[in-house]
């Protein structure tokens, strides 16, 4: 066959003109149209008749004399094989594979319905306005508020009973689980506070000035150095009240006077203007800026459940200063609500649903409260504004971390929300950064939450770059100079969290890798810090961790029974007497489990598997294995599809032809009923173009010839084979695939092309200096520079580099809105796409048995969770 009638991709090399605008592509006419294969017989048949074992030796059908002594001398004329280091070793991963089959227990998936019964009716179904910790310092704060009737009480007095009887006992107030500086310290001293303002519980204030005469210094340094700009702005104005009061507690020390005058510089800085017109992160705390405050003209910043940004006590305040009835009905259902004590915050019911959906999400949960993510997202989603969201609905002041969360899970879930909300909170995160200059650690959490947040961007969107860029340096550095201790006192594993969120980007990991992370990591008591620590049970608790576990461990389960089956069936194909090639059936198997791990998706793991395991072995037996003329041989049998012609090859390649025949019509058959049509000339063709692309490298290594870039990337973006690896097991993922929505990710769109792109240049960048070594002179580094003379290779790596982020991308926006195209398929190619990333991150993993690779195997596949 004439290489001049290769099928050429010229929707590839249009769309390369969007990635690559300095390079001239130009597509080439084809010559050839891709049609479906076709022969007399029935492939039933075929498939019958190679059932048997020495099909590969059955007499060849009549051939004439001159093509009998060709295909006899392609059988004997082996050429000098330019074999890969580990070719003909077993998988890499054999002493894992070893293992016994995991058992499947049953009462295992009882527990896990159980559970998530449970989570459904408390977590999803119960949500309302969220359900959140008490507050000591803003229940202290409103139960200073005065009886309205005039009486010398409290309008609350069960509050003050409350602080009365939840004194710790080291004498302190706040959250007891965690020992916090400025937590302990304000919780402490406002309880202090209302208890001397009402004169009452003469015993507990004892006790509390002990508490902060011994700790004061130390205390109020580690809450300085923890860097939480609510307790800088309150402490000063609660200490005087504390001072006016007469408390007895050291008001001298050096380090309350830096408090102070920082204090006063952030106050001159601040537009009282601003202040009294725009809603600001200081409507939380108008408790500690009093003396600048007009509370005629605040109320004008009022939400309209009366509160000021959600806040207890800041709430508190301005009613005791304006007498404001909406102020009050506000304190007065929260304290109805919580009867006894209220919160830092409320509602938080943006913020508990963002946060249960983050965990289910992370933890690998969503298959099962599909329903609930999506009722929490719309609700979300009806509140969402211009300037992102705070975390209740009447919130007018988004905060930081909600927000970026909130936009993350939005994408992710296929709702359309415009980046330019993160425009709006890009100053206020730039300030966080600078904070990183000064030891201060405060701004971690938020930042995480930028960054990850930062790589579900789309086409254009430069403001997502600016913020993955200042957020990872922001993070970066941060380790780098420890100033995550600070954080790491109110969230135990951030350390963990920073280090794999740098370790590899959200399109660059493996999702089931992703999911056994965040397991590992995961506090079911994880606390958060507003004004004092709080925890909301709702978005983490022990069942979500139990649950998550067993799941965990049932679906690894199911895929060790199906490693079981990859290799019963490798063997059966007689692939390890095959000594040419890589064998990685493990392996490969592993990147299906990754790209598709939920339990219904078993035939499309297999189908992957066992294609990407044939696209392995084929690669492997034209580029070390068969001269140019077997190559040729090889194809014209594949296109007629008759093991009778396969007779003269050499027996390894008759033993791949054969393993290849056997399995597309098994995998064509067992789709058949679901798709309503017979696959297997679809599957055909596919392969068929993959080995003309092989052959194609075949005679340039050969001649050693090195094309030019267009010239090369024709070829290559099929000749990375993961056309064959996503589409033969695409028919199996239980969705029916016809023919109109195929066509709209194949290669006659952009989706599949952007796939290949990506994972042909990733392999290239990490392959080419050893491919060159052994002879094969054609990768888009060497082309690059072929094409630009005087470019060096670290500017054709950097240059290559862009266009792979560029098209990762542009792959975000085909697998986040694309609802055109169910999610299955989406998913099986976008994480194909995220595979490759992962394989290639700093090494060919793949060919060189990285130790990085086989931990990651070990921990998804054979470590189970205890």
């Amino acid at each position: 066959m004439s290489l001049k009638t290769l099928h050429i991709n010229v929707f590839s090399v249009k769309m390369l003109h969007t990635l690559w605008p300095r390079l001239n592509l130009v597509s080439k006419p084809s010559t050839k149209s891709t049609q479906r294969l076709s022969n007399g017989r029935s492939p039933f048949t075929n498939y019958l008749r190679a059932r048997s074992l020495d099909c590969h030796n059955m007499p060849s059908s009549v051939v004439d004399e001159e093509n009998g002594k060709t295909l006899q001398a392609a059988a004997t004329a082996h050429p000098e094989p330019k074999i890969y280091p580990n070719a003909g070793k077993p998988d890499y991963v054999h002493f894992n594979a070893t293992l016994e089959e995991a058992a499947l227990d049953e009462m295992q998936d009882e527990r896990i319905e159980a559970l998530v019964a449970e989570m459904k009716l408390e977590v999803f179904n119960l949500v309302e306005d969220g359900k959140i910790s008490s507050s000591a310092y803003d229940t202290a704060w409103v139960a200073r508020v005065p009886a309205i009737d005039g009486s010398a009480e409290p309008q609350f007095p069960q509050l003050v009973d409350w602080i009365l009887e939840n004194q710790l006992p080291d004498g302190s107030w706040g959250e007891e689980r965690r020992f916090l500086a400025c937590d302990r310290f304000l919780n402490t001293l406002a309880c202090l506070v209302t208890l001397t303002f009402w004169g009452v519980g003469n015993n507990q204030l004892h006790r509390g000035l002990d508490f902060l005469r011994r700790n004061t210094e130390g205390m109020i340094k580690e809450a300085v150095a923890v860097g939480h700009h609510g307790f800088e702005m309150v402490f000063p104005a609660l200490l005087n009240e504390a001072k006016y009061l007469g408390l007895d507690l050291p008001y001298d020390l050096s380090i309350i006077k830096e408090i102070n005058e920082k204090r006063d510089f952030e106050l001159k800085k601040a537009s009282v203007e601003e202040l009294h017109t725009q809603p600001t992160a200081m409507l939380q705390y108008l408790e500690g800026i009093q003396e600048v405050v007009d509370w005629k003209d605040i109320l004008k910043l009022q939400s309209k459940d009366g509160s000021f940004s959600g806040s207890p006590a800041s709430t508190a305040c301005v009613f005791m200063h304006t007498g404001d009835k909406k102020c009050l009905q506000f304190l007065t259902d929260l304290v109805t609500k919580f009867e006894d004590h209220v919160p830092c915050m409320y509602p938080v019911d943006i913020a508990e649903r963002l946060r249960a959906v983050d965990s289910v999400e992370c933890l690998g949960l969503e298959r099962h409260f599909q329903k609930e993510i999506k009722q929490a997202l719309d609700y979300v989603f009806q509140y969402w504004g211009e300037r992102g969201v705070g975390f209740g609905r009447e919130s007018m002041v988004p905060d930081i971390d909600v927000t970026a969360t909130g936009f993350r899970l939005l994408r992710m879930f296929g709702y359309t929300v415009s980046s330019d909300v993160l425009q709006n909170i890009k100053g206020e995160a730039e300030e966080l950064c600078k904070l990183s200059d000064n030891e201060n650690g405060a701004g971690a959490i938020d930042m995480l939450s930028l960054y990850r947040c930062s790589q579900v961007n789309f086409p254009g969107e430069n403001v997502m770059r600016e913020i993955g860029a200042f957020a990872k340096d922001y993070l970066a550095k941060s380790l780098q100079s420890n100033n995550l201790s600070q954080a790491t006192a109110i969230k135990d594993n951030l350390r963990q969290e920073v280090e794999y969120a740098l370790f590899a980007r959200w399109n660059r990991n493996m999702p089931w890798l992703m999911t056994r992370n965040h397991i590992e990591v995961f506090n079911p008591n994880d606390l958060w810090l507003g004004k004092t620590l709080y925890q909301m049970p709702n978005a983490s608790n022990e069942k979500y961790l139990e649950v998550a576990k067993l799941n965990f461990n049932r679906v690894q389960a199911i895929h060790r029974s199906e490693i079981q089956h990859i290799k019963r069936w490798y063997k059966a194909c007689n692939f390890p007497q095959l000594e040419f090639t890589r064998h990685r059936e493990v392996a490969i198997y592993w990147t299906a489990a990754a790209v598709m791990p939920e339990p219904q998706y078993t035939d499309c793991r297999l189908a992957y598997a066992k294609a990407g395991i044939m696209a392995v072995i084929t690669d492997d037996l034209y580029d070390t294995y068969a001269t140019l003329e077997q190559a040729k041989l090889f194809n014209e049998a594949f296109e007629r599809w008759d093991p009778l012609q396969i007779d003269h090859l050499p027996k390894d390649m008759r033993i791949v032809f054969m393993g290849l025949y056997n399995t597309l019509i098994d995998i064509s058959e067992r789709t058949q009923e679901l798709q309503g049509r017979d696959v297997l000339p679809y599957l055909r063709q596919k392969w068929l173009d993959l080995f003309l692309r092989y052959t194609t490298e075949t005679e340039w290594m050969e001649r050693r010839y090195s094309p030019s870039l267009d010239e090369y990337w024709e070829n290559a973006v099929e000749s990375i084979a993961l056309a064959v690896t996503t589409l033969t097991p695409i028919f199996s993922t239980g969705d029916i695939l016809p023919d109109h929505l195929l066509q709209k990710f194949d290669f006659r769109a952009e989706f599949l092309n952007l796939v290949s792109l990506t994972g042909r240049l990733i392999n290239d960048v990490r392959t080419f200096q050893e491919e060159r070594d052994r002879g094969e002179l054609a990768s888009c580094v060497q082309c690059y520079i072929n094409d630009h003379p005087g470019c060096t290779e670290e500017a054709a790596l950097n240059y290559l580099y862009g266009v792979n982020e560029d098209a990762l991308t542009k792959l975000n926006y085909h697998f986040l809105m694309r609802a055109d195209i169910p999610k299955s398929f989406r998913t099986l190619l976008f994480n194909t796409a995220r595979v490759m990333q992962l394989f290639y991150r700093n090494i060919d993993g793949f060919l060189n048995a990285a130790e990085e690779m086989k931990e990651f195997i070990k921990k998804t596949l054979y470590e189970p969770l205890l």
